[in-house]
């Protein structure tokens, strides 16, 4: 969530497509109930708010869950002079703790990866549940990060603006490709079999309804655990959740499920909630936070229709999201021009494989991998000769089709090395 919480907060001291699941199993497939599962969220608590009650349902079955907090929700604050971090921390251990059913008593147990350390804490009596935190600093609800981090954020990272994002704790620091295999290792370390996450296909940065926006640093994390997840050995399964938009999407948890939303959510608000000391009673939750508490959704996505190539990099709109579907370029017809496009089922959408051919259903012209990919009249040339796997890639010769995430600067559809295989790669047909 927004790490400045104080601006949904109201203190009175006196006192996916939207995926609507409902029951005690919402957002878990059916025989995977218990598989070892990783957690990754951006800040301390979008896991409570967002992933809850999923994450409580995994902890009271005695599910192994390690949950990863890639920033240190520091909202621009003195890592070294201000005890904010640290409170959220201890907030999300007694918040476990609650769910788990336990006395919050935890020990530090960091694990190094790939030359970095990660702060690490276990649950005494429940070593399946571990907490890890990377402290990489808050990049703010728009990606422009504080003036006390040099305006670092997880956004201008994955995005190639920014080399390096430093811990705000002075650990060392990560290039992109760093985080996202550190990440991949983590999974390992785990033996994570699933992924819970958040909205990886939100490209609109702020703070949330009316408006289809989300946090940067939500999107973000969803994308580099995503990422994480491609490159992995095991290439676990991924689950994105709602974010900001949760609020947009009907209420669809039962009242007890709420309450022990809420029970779990004041544990972590006893120690932050009030920045300066633990919270007094009465501290009332915004009307953002209720509807949060409220539900739980996942982000789900449609199947290939007949005659689509969908890319896995897709879109989020105010309520579903939105898959991108290989398509002639209406605003350039003459040239041949191909793009993505929002899925719609129309004629410049519908493709055909022939042989070694992918064609335009309507033209029967040829999809080419010139300097760009294009559609010029069948020829037979190797150009036009094109390959499919297992994993989703479409190529000719020594490239893929490659579709730009909709997060990044001016993204485009182009051809690119096939290696290493990542999200821009994969298509379904």
């Amino acid at each position: 969530m927004l790490s400045g919480i104080a601006s949904f907060l109201q203190v009175d001291v006196a006192h996916a497509y939207g995926g609507q699941q409902t029951g005690a199993r919402r957002g878990v497939e059916p025989g995977t109930e218990c598989r070892p599962t990783l957690i990754g969220v951006a800040h301390q608590d979008d896991d409570l708010l967002f992933i809850n009650p999923e994450v409580q349902r995994l902890i009271r079955h005695r599910c192994s869950v390690g949950t990863v907090y890639l920033t240190a929700g520091d909202a621009g604050r003195s890592f070294a002079e201000d005890p904010y971090v640290r409170r959220r921390e201890e907030g999300l251990q007694a918040s476990y703790a609650t769910m788990a059913g336990v006395p919050n008593r935890w020990h530090r147990s960091d694990l190094t990866v790939r030359g970095h350390r990660l702060v690490s804490f276990v649950l005494d009596g429940r070593p399946d549940v571990r907490l890890v935190f990377l402290r990489l600093p808050d990049g703010f609800a728009k990606g422009a990060g504080s003036t006390r981090y040099a305006g670092q954020s997880l956004l201008k990272l994955f995005r190639g603006q920014i080399a390096t994002i430093k811990p705000v704790d002075g650990a060392k620091p990560y290039t992109r490709e760093e985080l996202t295999s550190v990440l991949s290792d983590v999974l390992s370390l785990r033996k994570a079999e699933r992924i819970l996450t958040l909205d990886y296909d939100s490209a609109t940065f702020g703070v949330g309804p009316p408006n289809p926006a989300d946090h940067s640093d939500h999107e973000m994390t969803g994308r580099f655990f995503r990422k994480a997840a491609f490159v992995a050995r095991a290439r676990p399964t991924v689950a994105s959740y709602v974010g900001y938009g949760l609020s947009l999407l009907p209420a669809n948890l039962t009242a007890q499920q709420r309450r022990d939303k809420e029970a779990v959510y004041d544990a972590y608000l006893r120690y932050t909630g009030c920045f300066t000391a633990p919270c007094p009673a009465g501290l009332t939750l915004s009307q953002d936070f209720r509807r949060w508490i409220a539900r739980e959704h996942r982000r789900t996505h449609r199947q290939a229709r007949p005659g689509e190539i969908v890319s896995a990099i897709g879109r989020t709109n105010t309520k579903v999201a939105v898959e991108r579907c290989l398509a002639q370029d209406r605003r350039r017809p003459a040239d041949g021009a191909v793009t993505t496009a929002d899925c719609d089922g129309g004629p410049a959408q519908r493709w055909t494989f022939v042989g070694a051919t992918v064609r335009a259903a309507g033209s029967g012209a040829c999809l080419t991998a010139s300097a760009q990919v294009s559609l010029s009249p069948c020829s037979g040339s190797s150009a036009q000769t094109w390959w499919r796997d297992a994993d989703g890639r479409i190529g000719s010769g020594g490239r893929c089709l490659h579709q730009d995430d909709l997060a990044m600067l001016n993204p485009g559809l182009d051809l690119k090395p096939c290696s290493p295989y990542r999200p821009e790669l994969r298509w379904q047909w």
